[in-house]
């Protein structure tokens, strides 16, 4: 088990405002990175979900907990299908996005702070999986703030961005 420490913007803001790096097909740190980011989200009470930022890499992967997350996810999709409690998203990408939410949110990266933030309710996602096999899926409400949250973070930008 390789569970990491998460990067607090306190200490690591400068690996936190970088934008991350496509994954590439060949890329020989990903199932590395993939396996650090589920030990490590599985081991952290309360996480939703985890960039690789959040613990040093400049990757664009991010994993979400089913559990937190099972009722914005769509029945038939591939991944409620999926036995495996964290869900992998590689080189993800949001290609529509539906009505909106309003909602304070925490970050691990940014401990005990909340910050009210408009997200889309209802979103559409590419991505890979761990297996490197394309995906797509819609989610709405915490399925749907969470995905954005951690495209955030893999775009460099953190909840505190987000404050008026």
């Amino acid at each position: 088990m390789a569970i990491k420490k998460i990067l607090s913007i306190s200490q690591s803001e400068h690996i936190l405002k970088a934008k991350s790096a496509v994954v590439q097909n060949n890329d020989p740190q990903l199932a590395e990175v993939v396996r650090d980011l589920k030990d490590t989200l599985l081991a952290t009470p309360n996480g939703v979900g985890l960039a690789a930022p959040q613990i040093g890499y400049l990757k664009r992967v991010f994993v979400l907990r089913k559990d937190y997350i099972a009722p914005d996810i769509e029945d038939d999709s591939v991944v409620a299908k999926n036995e495996d409690p964290i869900w992998v998203f590689i080189n993800p990408e949001i290609i529509s996005e539906k009505g909106q939410l309003d909602e304070e949110e925490g970050c691990l990266s940014v401990p005990s702070t909340y910050v009210k933030i408009k997200r889309a309710q209802i979103v559409e996602i590419k991505a890979l999986d761990e297996n490197k096999q394309p995906f797509f899926t819609c989610l709405k409400n915490l399925g749907s703030r969470a995905v954005q949250q951690e495209i955030d973070h893999l775009n460099g930008i953190l909840i505190l961005d987000h404050m008026e």
